[in-house]
């Protein structure tokens, strides 16, 4: 599993928008609102960064602490459309959490590709990443949040219907929120 150094050292825009000190998400109350745990990489992701987006492309999302429950929000949300796209059948067999190996949104581009995890299983550090293309395409990649993120930067993760020069190396990088 990549770390957020990995993440930094790929996308080398990210360290410019690092704020000066850890920022303090309640997780236990976040993820019981949730229902379920998150993945470590993306806990450390949060809690050096803010929500971010890259390449005025991608955004990743990030509780800000003191407002878990408006992140929880926004993935309740990401939630309600994709039940949508699963009653229209336009999911491809996936399925929402809170649905054994539901998925659960991440992140997003300004394009309509979004981005889950697949709660397949006990350990959140083992869910894949599920994308799901603004044309229909939906792709799998194991390793997690980082892996993909660093995967698609670097050109090793299948990037299906994501654009070609975006998420590189020299990819800029904008904080969204606090």
């Amino acid at each position: 599993m990549l770390n957020l150094s990995d993440l930094e050292g790929t996308i080398r825009g990210l360290r410019a928008v690092r704020p000066a000190s850890p920022r303090r998400v309640d997780w236990a109350a976040l993820e019981r609102s949730l229902g379920i745990g998150l993945p470590a990489d993306f806990k450390e992701f949060a809690e050096v960064y803010p929500p971010v987006e890259i390449d005025e492309f991608l955004r990743i999302w990030s509780p800000a602490p003191g407002r878990e429950e408006e992140f929880v929000e926004g993935v309740r949300y990401g939630l309600e459309v994709l039940r949508d796209l699963e009653e229209s059948g336009d999911t491809e067999e996936y399925t929402a959490y809170p649905e054994p190996g539901g998925l659960l949104p991440w992140g997003e581009s300004l394009e309509g590709d979004v981005f889950y995890w697949r709660t397949v299983g006990p350990d959140p550090q083992q869910w894949p990443v599920v994308a799901s293309g603004r044309n229909g395409a939906w792709w799998e990649c194991a390793g997690g949040m980082l892996a993909f993120l660093v995967g698609v930067a670097d050109g090793t993760a299948e990037r299906s219907e994501l654009p070609d020069g975006v998420l590189g190396p020299a990819a800029s990088v904008v904080p969204l929120g606090p």
